[in-house]
């Protein structure tokens, strides 16, 4: 399975049972309801960061989860009648046998639990990313490859028969895939975790799949144990006063393409203790850039090495930024190529960064999610 480069801190455990014990009846406990044979709402984790989704108990381990388009499924255990009263719901047996998977990012999420079972297909094609395709291997299971996002293969699709197909809206929304499940008949939930502009909030979304296949308790463990490495961080770089300046970008068809400072890498930039330099989103040219560069420390690359080998493929790509500091000195990094796929890992990404930004403050520690441009 999914090889995990991690240390599990210290404050961990008291972390993550803190958060447990702070749960309103999680799983099948919640108290007798009264009236319209409801039970009081309740949450199996608060809520901080992630927006658009919600998570109810009821009765005898029935579970109502609301998505990011306002869509409610009822979730009810196999083997039980469904309560009456939830018509306008979405019912679905739980945990699911035949879900499948819109996006590589929430297949990374469901990644460290034993549900690969659970999965029948995701829209992708085999070879797309390295490190899903091993953990998919290893697991034994007869996981469908249904072809791009864009264009996947319907028929086979229909053969699968999923219970769910778990998809993503918003700014790049899965438009033509949806319009097609609906004609099909074919049930799907939204997570949209992408759309979060912080790490925490992307790391709360991991628990919304949790509820479909039976894993809440499991999930909120595993998430609560990634605050619990930003705590720890964050007590490590409170008092940092000197931070390197990082330019983040990637090269595409002889532009380079930048993120704002409101964005999602911005912010795990702070997180990490490094100022982000772009002050604005968009795209540059090589020799704006090239000023950019100027008064980075660093530049972090966001293309991984089968995008960009070496220096001399980078140079071959931007031969302009031969003179800049960065290349000179050689403080570029890049992405691992599973990064799009290690979204379990937000927490361990930001401690990766902070460790390449403050190298003396985590000794013995040798990033993972991000590479040094190889010579």
């Amino acid at each position: 399975m999914k090889k995990k480069h991690q240390a599990v801190f210290a404050a961990a455990a008291i972390f993550a049972f803190a958060l447990i014990a702070a749960c309103n009846n999680t799983g099948s406990g919640s108290a007798k309801p009264e009236g319209d044979g409801r039970a009081p709402e309740s949450s199996f984790m608060e809520l901080k960061y992630a927006t658009g989704f919600s998570v109810e108990y009821l009765e005898n381990g029935v579970k109502i989860v609301t998505d990011a388009e306002n869509q409610k499924f009822l979730l009810v255990p196999r083997g039980q009648e469904a309560p009456s009263g939830y018509e306008d719901m979405t019912v679905l047996a739980i945990p699911l046998q035949k879900a499948v998977f819109g996006s590589t990012t929430h297949v990374g999420m469901i990644a460290p639990f034993d549900v690969w079972d659970c999965v029948a297909g995701i829209t992708s094609a085999q070879g797309t990313n390295p490190e899903m395709d091993k953990d998919i291997a290893e697991s034994g299971c007869d996981i469908k490859y249904l072809g791009s996002w864009s264009a996947p293969d319907y028929e086979l699709m229909q053969l699968i028969n999923p219970d769910l197909v778990f998809v993503y809206t918003g700014t790049s929304a899965l438009t033509e895939l949806i319009a097609m499940l609906e004609s099909l008949g074919i049930p799907y939930a939204v997570n949209n975790e992408y759309m979060e502009a912080r790490h925490e909030g992307r790391m709360e979304w991991q628990l919304f799949f949790a509820p479909f296949f039976g894993i809440d308790d499991e999930a909120v463990k595993y998430v609560s144990e990634q605050f619990a490495k930003l705590d720890e961080m964050n007590a490590v770089i409170a008092n940092v006063v000197d931070k390197p300046k990082i330019a983040y970008g990637s090269i595409y068809q002889g532009t380079v393409y930048v993120s704002g400072p409101d964005s999602f890498v911005a912010n795990q930039v702070r997180a990490a203790g490094g100022e982000f330099l772009h002050e604005t989103p968009g795209q540059l040219s090589f020799e704006e850039f090239f000023d950019t560069l100027a008064n980075a420390d660093l530049w972090i690359l966001s293309m991984n090495e089968n995008s960009v080998a070496n220096y001399n493929a980078l140079l071959a790509m931007v031969p302009v930024l031969e003179d800049s500091q960065v290349v000179v000195d050689k403080k570029i990094w890049q992405f691992h190529v599973g990064y799009w796929y290690f979204t379990d890992q937000l927490a361990d990404q930001v401690l990766d960064l902070a460790a390449i930004f403050h190298p003396g403050l985590f000794p013995g520690r040798e990033p993972f999610h991000y590479h040094p441009l190889a010579e």
